[in-house]
């Protein structure tokens, strides 16, 4: 009696409540290029992954051809564009994971760029957008709520151009449309989308911030602000040269143990100076591989590139700047501690912090090249 009683319970209880997936809107940015249209689509993880791609664990990148195809599937189904009533089929040319440190288990962001056919002959440019429609439909015949603040099924879409057009997308209003010529951006807006490119690439790829700690380790106390910029500078026209390369998360931790290297002194100081410029070199090819797929043009020229490497720079010197005067800061520090022995408290210390990048590095290079 017992386990007819517990079958009974288990078939009249909520088939979905095992399913009630958080959703949040989703954010679209859609391009108009001068060789194609380009749509971002940047969406919480949690139903793509159980329900859209079926993969377990996921990979921030490096995705099989098969989960490519199935997240590409999706967003034709719920982006679709038309120019002058003319279906546009995109193509998924980049594909991304992103889980922060402090995120867990399927926590994180899927962001998806698709490339449209050119639509240079078009007078408007208009589509649909519901994602996520068929799992509110499939709650409401089911008889389940949709639950407040878990579930929002708006999707916000933003077109850039020389007007900038933004709409609220939700069920029941799905529908857009825009002038063609009022899409379109010039070289200013271009040059800047390239270098926030650039820039967002060094944000993005978390595999190199141990490198840009282990230099500034290296680099401060001691290296000008003019050694920096032209440290910086070889280390992007170097990069740019081996951006070519592939499988840039290796380089960056290789970038990163050579950089823990150089701050350990290990092999002493004359050394550390050809080390930094390498590892600098190698980040920066990294992120200029990284930072290709989202520059304004299927086949980036001269411009487009050199913003985007102009990018890369700027937030390099930056960042190396604000390690630089952190380093400092704490070496003057321990001078209030010791002053006759600061140097050697600052030397151990900084070799302490070099070991564990270096420990960091490798795991993460072992990683790579195993899996």
């Amino acid at each position: 009696m017992t386990t007819s009683a517990a079958l009974l319970l288990l078939l009249l209880s909520p088939r979905a409540s095992a399913h009630d997936y958080p959703i949040f809107p989703v954010d679209v940015v859609l391009r108009v290029e001068p060789d194609r249209v380009v749509a971002d689509v940047d969406s919480d993880s949690v139903y793509w992954i159980e329900e859209v791609v079926e993969l377990h664990p996921m990979p921030p990148r490096g995705w099989t051809a098969e989960t490519l195809a199935r997240a590409e599937k999706y967003v034709n189904e719920h982006l679709r564009l038309n120019a002058d009533g003319r279906a546009l089929a995109g193509k998924l040319i980049s594909a991304e994971y992103v889980q922060r440190p402090w995120q867990y288990n399927e926590q994180g962001r899927f962001r998806l760029r698709l490339a449209y056919p050119p639509v240079e002959d078009a007078a408007a440019l208009s589509g649909e957008v519901d994602f996520f429609e068929d799992y509110r439909r499939e709650r409401l015949e089911n008889k389940e709520p949709l639950i407040p603040g878990k579930m929002d099924f708006r999707a916000f879409l933003s077109i850039p151009g020389k007007v900038t057009r933004r709409f609220e997308l939700k069920p029941g209003t799905v529908s857009f449309s825009v002038p063609v010529a009022d899409a379109r951006r010039g070289a200013p807006a271009r040059f800047l989308e390239s270098a926030a490119a650039g820039a967002s690439a060094i944000v993005d790829e978390i595999a190199g911030w141990p490198a840009l700690i282990a230099l500034a380790l290296s680099l401060g106390p001691g290296t000008t602000a003019r050694r920096r910029a032209a440290l910086a500078l070889g280390a992007a026209i170097a990069g740019t040269v081996l951006a070519r390369v592939a499988a840039p998360i290796r380089l960056e931790w290789t970038a990163g143990a050579l950089a823990a290297l150089a701050a350990g002194r290990w092999l002493g100081a004359a050394p550390a100076a050809g080390m930094n410029a390498a590892a600098l070199a190698l980040l920066d090819a990294a992120w200029t591989g990284a930072a290709r797929p989202g520059l304004p043009s299927a086949a980036p020229g001269a411009f487009e590139r050199g913003a985007g490497a102009a990018g890369i720079l700027l937030v390099v010197l930056a960042l190396l700047s604000a390690g630089a005067w952190a380093v400092d800061a704490e070496r003057r520090r321990l001078t209030t501690v010791s002053e006759t022995r600061a140097g050697e408290l600052f030397e151990r210390r900084r070799r302490l912090a070099a070991t564990v990048l270096l420990i960091v590095c490798g795991c993460g290079l072992f990683s790579g090249l195993t899996g």
